[in-house]
């Protein structure tokens, strides 16, 4: 009777692992237009991982390691004790780059879904000072905000880099995960940063901080509306408030017009005459995610389920046809009557002779008599009201 041979050792040194996985996206048709000079540090394979995953086209890579059962108990751990774990598991490492086929206009369903990995497994001895050498070039925790956070521009040194690669770190008892998401620069532009929007700075430094630190009134029934006329900005805000959330969030959004791509950490679904908001956020809900985003809510039942879903303790962020934003508030009140929802409202004009942008932040509070809700101009803590930032 012939034993079973053993799975072969995974690579244990930066050039044969680089090597392996050359040849492994040669095999799956992605090779890179101009590979990089064989690395022998786990520094320079850091770096390298960035130039492929750019000249192949990679939408992310991770670089992972996992303790899992070890199926082929003994004899799988006789070349590489550092990867045995304990009687019964093993930890597997690799490098993992992935590829997103592009979806059809009539996509129903969520986009971006069709991923295809190229895998290569490497020793777990390796893992570690890899994590490191990769958070040391991304510049991991250089905004003080983000601590788990880097970013490494391609080409390097660039004014208007073709990619802004955003690096993402997760560290536990076997090491650092790290995620790398390749952002163009049509994504980039889809997905402005909140200080770069036509709001007040204390208004806009409120808003990041909410959704960033994922403020607790989010999970406490406080929906954000975005507000205003079609063409006023209201889709674009709502692509800052995702692109201002932190790493490792479970966070869903149906919209009419994707742009800038998929592949992040936001699962979108395109919504329509095919699939309406509220049959997406029926299904977004039985997932049970961390937050809801709806571009835009058209009927009384778009937003009563909206509603729902923040009253049940997902953040919930909107964009409403409204032309003031007590006009965005009366949506609430007419779809939860006798309710006293606080939402925020972000409102959004453009000047007619001119084509200048402007928002406002609003927050509704109790009257003086205690017996209605009124929206007023937000004011930070202890100070007054906040104007508007035209652009």
């Amino acid at each position: 009777m012939t034993n079973p041979s053993p799975k072969p050792v995974p690579p244990s040194t930066p050039e044969v692992v680089f090597a392996s996985l050359l040849k492994h996206l040669g095999e799956a048709g992605r090779a890179p237009s101009a590979a990089p000079a064989s690395p022998k540090t786990p520094e320079v394979l850091a770096a390298a991982l960035f130039e492929v995953a750019a000249g192949t086209g990679a939408a992310l890579f991770s670089v992972w390691a996992a303790e899992d059962p070890d199926e082929d108990g003994d004899e799988a751990g006789d070349g590489d004790e550092a990867d045995t774990e304990g009687p019964g598991t093993r930890i597997n490492a690799g490098i993992t780059f992935f590829f997103i086929a592009e979806d059809g206009p009539d996509r129903v369903g969520l986009l971006g879904a069709e991923r295809v990995p190229v895998r290569q497994p490497m020793s777990y001895a390796l893992y570690r000072p890899l994590g490191q050498a990769l958070a040391a070039h991304a510049k991991r925790g250089a905004d003080p905000k983000l601590p788990l956070r880097g970013n490494v521009s391609f080409p390097a040194g660039a004014a208007d880099p073709d990619l802004v690669f955003r690096v993402s770190f997760r560290d536990d008892d076997l090491g650092t995960w790290t995620t790398a998401l390749a952002r163009n620069r049509e994504t980039r532009k889809a997905f402005p940063s909140i200080a770069s929007l036509p709001l007040a700075a204390d208004a806009g430094s409120f808003l990041e901080t909410y959704f960033r630190e994922l403020n607790k009134a989010l999970f406490s029934g406080q929906l954000v509306l975005l507000t205003g006329a079609a063409g006023t900005g209201r889709s674009t805000t709502l692509r800052a408030l995702m692109d201002a959330l932190p790493d490792n969030v479970h966070a869903l959004a149906a919209v009419e017009e994707p742009k800038g791509g998929t592949g992040g950490a936001i699962g979108m679904v395109r919504v329509g005459k095919e699939l309406t908001v509220a049959q997406a956020m029926r299904s977004f809900l039985r997932q049970d995610p961390d937050l809801l985003f709806a571009d835009e809510a058209r009927t009384l039942e778009d937003v009563r389920i909206l509603c729902n879903g923040a009253l049940t303790g997902h953040g919930t962020a909107c964009v409403l046809d409204a032309k003031t934003p007590e006009d965005g508030y009366a949506w609430l009140t007419e779809a939860m009557p006798g309710l006293p929802l606080m939402p925020l409202i972000v409102h959004h004009t453009r000047d007619a002779a001119t084509g200048t942008f402007a928002m406002t932040l609003h927050e509704t509070k109790p009257t003086e008599d205690g017996t209605a809700q009124q929206v007023v101009p937000w004011a930070p803590a202890g100070g007054a009201g906040v104007g508007t930032a035209p652009r």
